[in-house]
């Protein structure tokens, strides 16, 4: 049945109901008091007189037996006159159940028939169908959670939309220039030294690299990636990583220093490894020639806080949060070859997260930006 019909079938049987019990009610009620007023002696009779028996009249509900028949007939006709006015009323309860319990069904029975439709319109594919969130009833809570559901469903689509367009792209560079060496090499335009097998396998490596972090970033995301987890001294870690990345941070011109406080982690050693790397490899991208990276470890309030600081542009307000999201580059100018594959901060989030840490990005007040590393101390967690 329909939630319309049913509203209105309520609201009528409620009065019908209601009528129905004060009719019973009021009828007996006044049958008996009118009765007994009818039954009291008149002014100035004798105390203990009563008035002779009618024949006949005790049969009636309510009516004295003592009445003559002129009152008992007067009675019969009061109690059918309230029986009369009762029905009266009932008709009129009845309209007005009728019509309000209409106007109740169609106020609430419309707003629900419209977000139907538009429930029907965005499972046809019109990924655009929003409803009408106008009012502050039960009904506006629905259309509102109808809405934010469907904002939420389009932004992961564009999302992913915008992930297998940026994997295309990042792949199409690396395969052109394969497809281009192939060429060269079958046409006899290159010749098959190796310097061309040191480009092609450059390129490959490239591929697989790319393809590693992506599988990486997707158990991450997914929570499909096993951490194998254990007592960590996080300061010997950065110090070990700092020595390790000094040569490559050397190849560009660029120094490396750390200063760290002793800090003890439950983590996976190899992954948060991996997320100083990352830090570092970007710190190192957008640093210019001649300057320093610093890398500083601290605990404060049972955190372990692990900053990476660099000499660069910076990072604009409007863009921190966007750095961590896959294939994002602040300069749009920086290739693949310069700028990474963009895929280092994203799962730097990801590995810190599933660690239960945070990761946040900032501008320092000297210049540069600053990457900061929240962990929950040891003891703390």
């Amino acid at each position: 049945m329909r939630l319309r019909t049913q509203l209105l079938l309520a609201v009528t049987l409620v009065a019908l109901a209601a009528v129905s019990v004060t009719a019973l009610l009021s009828v007996q009620v006044s049958s008996q008091r009118v009765g007994r007023l009818l039954d009291m002696p008149a002014a100035g009779a004798p105390a203990g007189t009563t008035r002779p028996p009618a024949a006949g009249n005790g049969a009636m509900s309510g009516m004295p037996s003592s009445l003559p028949p002129n009152v008992a007939a007067r009675h019969a006709a009061l109690t059918e006159d309230l029986w009369r006015a009762n029905l009266q009323a009932a008709g009129i309860a009845l309209l007005l159940a009728l019509v309000v319990g209409t106007a109740l069904s169609l106020r609430l029975a419309g707003p629900l028939d419209r977000l139907t439709e538009v429930a029907n319109r965005y499972a046809a594919g019109e990924r655009r169908a929003r409803a009408d969130e106008r009012g502050r009833d039960e009904v506006a809570d629905v259309a509102r959670a109808f809405n934010h559901v469907a904002d939420s469903l389009q932004r992961e689509e564009d999302e992913q939309q915008r992930l297998l367009a940026d994997i295309a792209h990042e792949f199409r560079t690396p395969l052109t220039v394969l497809k281009g060496e192939l060429e060269a090499l079958e046409d006899g335009l290159v010749e098959p030294a190796p310097p061309t097998y040191r480009r092609l396998g450059e390129e490959v490596t490239l591929l697989e690299r790319l393809v590693q972090d992506l599988r990486l970033l997707t158990q991450a995301e997914s929570g499909d990636l096993t951490l194998h987890l254990r007592s960590v001294e996080l300061a010997r870690l950065v110090e070990d990583v700092v020595a390790s990345f000094l040569p490559h941070a050397a190849q560009r011109g660029v120094r490396v220093g750390a200063t760290v406080e002793p800090a003890r982690v439950r983590a996976d050693p190899d992954r948060i490894r991996q997320v100083l790397v990352n830090l570092l490899d970007n710190a190192v991208r957008y640093a210019p020639p001649d300057s320093d990276v610093d890398v500083t470890l601290r605990h404060e309030a049972g955190r372990a806080l692990l900053g990476v600081r660099d000499r660069g542009p910076g990072i604009p307000q409007d863009e921190r949060e966007q750095v961590f999201r896959r294939f994002y580059r602040v300069d749009r100018a920086r290739s693949r070859a310069t700028g990474g594959s963009g895929l280092g901060l994203a799962i730097v989030r990801s590995l810190v997260e599933l660690h239960g840490g945070t990761v946040d990005a900032a501008d320092h007040p000297d210049g540069g930006a600053v990457l900061t590393v929240t962990l929950p101390l040891e003891a703390a967690a």
